[in-house]
């Protein structure tokens, strides 16, 4: 079974790309990352590049053209030292809505009323390392960033009444023909997922402090990172 996942990170985005350059070492900055992570890094590059040695070259802003889709691998574990982690959303049921969206939600979001974060939902407009604002070129792993007043937009929708819409959206946008019994299971992920996104939302517009993280004067973003299966 194809299942994808959503990581959420709470940062200010001025921090994350203070690290473009910035000198760091990334062996000391990601001596924490888990070993998992880094085992399957390697593997995906047959040994031609290490976690360590992406990161550095990153760190260093010395960014080649080549490693456009490394770099986007190493995102995840760089913005664990910037940002505060909120957590995964799993995707099991609900990867296989029958939709060819890319996020895979999208439509559902929209007949919920939840327009805004449908059309920001598995966007892929983070350009990190790379100039901010420059269209990214590789849209997977899917590296979402929600801006403060997207986040404002988005949290007005959630706390709309997504949740009744939800109970009478019909089977057929939830599963597929040959699969009507995954409908409730869908409905239940659906619901799970977006009560963890409304949270993740909140918790992006709290303003909140610690000795290695920053916050932006302008607040801070939501990043999501989109993984597993495509």
């Amino acid at each position: 079974m194809t299942e994808r996942f959503v990581f959420g990170f709470v940062v200010s985005v001025d921090a994350l790309w203070d690290l473009v350059g910035s000198g760091l070492d990334a062996q000391d900055l990601l001596a924490d990352v888990d070993r998992e992570f880094v085992d399957m890094f390697e593997d995906e590059f047959e040994s031609t590049l290490s976690l360590v040695s992406c990161a550095q070259e990153v760190l260093s802003g010395d960014l080649d053209e080549n490693h456009a889709y490394p770099y986007a691998r190493v995102v995840e574990p760089l913005l664990t030292v910037v940002a505060e982690p909120l957590g995964m959303i799993h995707m099991a049921d609900t990867y296989y809505l029958p939709n060819d969206s890319f996020g895979r939600w999208n439509p559902v979001l929209a007949t919920l009323g939840l327009g805004r974060l449908a059309a920001t939902w598995a966007t892929a407009n983070c350009a990190f390392p790379w100039p901010r604002g420059r269209t990214p070129t590789r849209d997977w792993p899917c590296v979402t960033e929600i801006s403060p007043p997207t986040l404002a937009e988005i949290a007005a929708e959630t706390t709309g009444e997504w949740r009744l819409r939800l109970t009478t959206v019909a089977d057929s946008l939830l599963a597929d023909g040959a699969h009507p019994g995954r409908a409730n299971e869908t409905r239940m992920e659906l619901e799970a997922g977006l009560e963890q996104v409304a949270a993740w939302v909140e918790r992006g517009r709290t303003q909140w402090t610690s000795p290695r993280r920053c916050v932006a004067a302008g607040g801070n973003s939501l990043v999501l990172v989109m993984d597993g299966g495509q």
